[in-house]
């Protein structure tokens, strides 16, 4: 069976305008005739995410957009997706509904110095290349958070309830019952993962 790939965008009008103070939401489906989806922000510093089941990558990507690619043998299933979006303020909430489960991986690439937070019932989660403070937190499957330079975070609270949590920038893992490492650097990012049921894992 063939592999399919679908794309769309997000492009973030950047000004240098004041932020706006008001809350804007909107529903779209995912344009995957080629043309972006245009939203009409200003300077987004934090990306919410919230997410149910899947497979999902999230990478440090261009300042001026935020785009999101499906790949896998079910990625045609994606066309009944539609992404809901929030702002308010300088921060930027997305919402995916209608999201297949099976044989399908979404990657969402957003600007690489971006505050990121994100919420996940149960899958695959993974953060790589995104300069920023952190706040993950998923219910039951696998997280894991590329961690190149540990002295770049200061305040780290890293917790596994049921499960692993494996790679030492912090410190060896310490617990009886799931594992936890904390840490108060220097650094100017702040660091909070918490797994359930599941693997928490950093990588270099």
């Amino acid at each position: 069976m063939k592999t399919g790939t679908r794309l769309f965008a997000i492009a973030l009008w950047l000004s240098c305008g004041a932020w706006a103070a008001s809350t804007e939401t909107k529903e779209e489906p995912l344009p995957f005739d080629g043309h972006p989806l245009q939203t009409n922000l200003t300077r987004i510093a934090a990306v919410r995410l919230h997410l149910q089941d899947g497979a999902f990558r999230i990478v440090g990507g261009e300042a001026g957009e935020i785009t999101i690619r499906t790949e896998g043998k079910n990625a045609a299933q994606a066309r009944k997706m539609k992404v809901q979006i929030r702002r308010t303020g300088d921060s930027l909430d997305l919402t995916l509904l209608h999201v297949p489960k099976n044989e399908v991986q979404i990657t969402i690439a957003i600007p690489r110095e971006t505050s990121l937070y994100a919420r996940m019932r149960a899958g695959e989660l993974s953060v790589d290349g995104v300069a920023g403070d952190k706040d993950l937190e998923m219910l039951a499957g696998d997280l894991s958070i590329q961690v190149p330079d540990a002295a770049e975070y200061g305040a780290v609270d890293l917790s596994v309830k049921v499960g692993d949590l494996s790679g030492t920038q912090f410190g060896d893992p310490k617990g009886w019952l799931g594992n936890s490492v904390r840490q108060d650097g220097t650094g100017r990012y702040r660091l909070h993962a918490h797994v359930f049921a599941g693997d928490l894992t950093l990588k270099p």
